[in-house]
């Protein structure tokens, strides 16, 4: 018995007549007669029943029709699911982000994503950069959402938006207007709130300018940065992306005056021509998003 058998079994009960069934199939009746009796030598039973050219089920044949298009319907919904594997319309987003773009940009790629997909599952992984990257390189993940500045060698890069550092802090914090972007002068005595990454590009560009930064804190996360800021521990150093203000209402976000404390969110992979089509969607997605080439 095989697969062949039962969708033959199946039609010929739905057209009533072999010859019917064998239009419909777009066969001949001899052999479809002979599959049938083959079918029915090796269950050991008559599933029909004949009136003249009319077939009636057995009482066997009516419990073999039953199991028959059970299993043709899970046969059908197999290879319906292979096919969206295939296409990428169901499986798993293994993706990476860094802490500073879980803010309303990656998930507002998420939710637009789940909307096109949504028998998708999600696989998200979260560190810094370079750790991401790694678990990139161990296929641990098929994407990663990062922010430069990082070595782009041997991936495949898509670039997002710039963003410039904001401060956010309670407003007593903030004495300028607040139409005036702030001054790197402003803040030299401001206790900061930073995550490890920017230290020593922050450290720098405030050398540059001949100040000393007060650095209260330094974390391995933006959304910590975010929190002890809006918990008045002092001002938080963040890019914009980073930002979830619905969980800190009550914090000012004030751009800086200082040009060179930017970053760019990038896309990347090891090879988009083999990434897996769950992947390969969402990179289409944002590359469409950001009409980038």
């Amino acid at each position: 018995m095989d697969i062949r058998q039962l969708h033959y079994f199946v039609t010929v009960v739905r057209e009533k007549t072999v010859t019917a069934a064998a239009k419909e199939l777009n066969m001949t009746q001899p052999p479809l007669t002979s599959q049938l009796h083959s079918l029915e030598g090796e269950l050991g039973c008559s599933l029909f029943r004949r009136e003249g050219r009319r077939l009636y089920l057995t009482e066997a044949g009516q419990h073999f029709y039953v199991l028959a298009s059970q299993i043709l319907g899970m046969c059908e919904t197999a290879k319906q699911e292979m096919t969206d594997f295939r296409d990428g319309s169901i499986g798993t987003l293994r993706i990476g982000v860094v802490s500073s773009v879980r803010g309303s940009l990656f998930m507002n790629l998420i939710k637009d994503f789940h909307s096109a997909y949504p028998n998708i599952k999600l696989s998200i992984h979260s560190a810094n950069t370079y750790e991401l990257l790694d678990t990139l390189q161990n296929r641990e993940i098929d994407l990663a959402l990062v922010r430069t500045p990082f070595s782009s060698m041997d991936l495949d890069v898509l670039y997002m938006q710039r963003e410039k550092i904001l401060a956010v802090g309670l407003p007593s914090y903030f004495k300028t207007p607040v139409e005036k972007p702030l001054t790197l002068k402003t803040l030299a005595s401001t206790p900061l709130i930073i995550y490890r990454r920017w230290q020593k590009v922050i450290e720098a560009t405030f050398e540059a300018a001949g100040l000393i930064p007060n650095i209260f804190c330094v974390n391995d996360d933006a959304s910590m940065t975010l929190l002890l800021a809006s918990q008045g521990f002092g001002v938080g150093l963040l890019h914009p992306s980073a930002l979830q203000r619905e969980s800190a209402e009550h914090v000012v976000y004030r751009p800086l005056e200082e040009n060179s404390l930017v970053s760019q969110i990038a896309l990347v992979c090891q090879n988009r021509l083999q990434l897996p089509q769950t992947a390969l969607r969402f990179w289409d997605m944002v590359k469409i998003t950001y009409l980038q080439t």
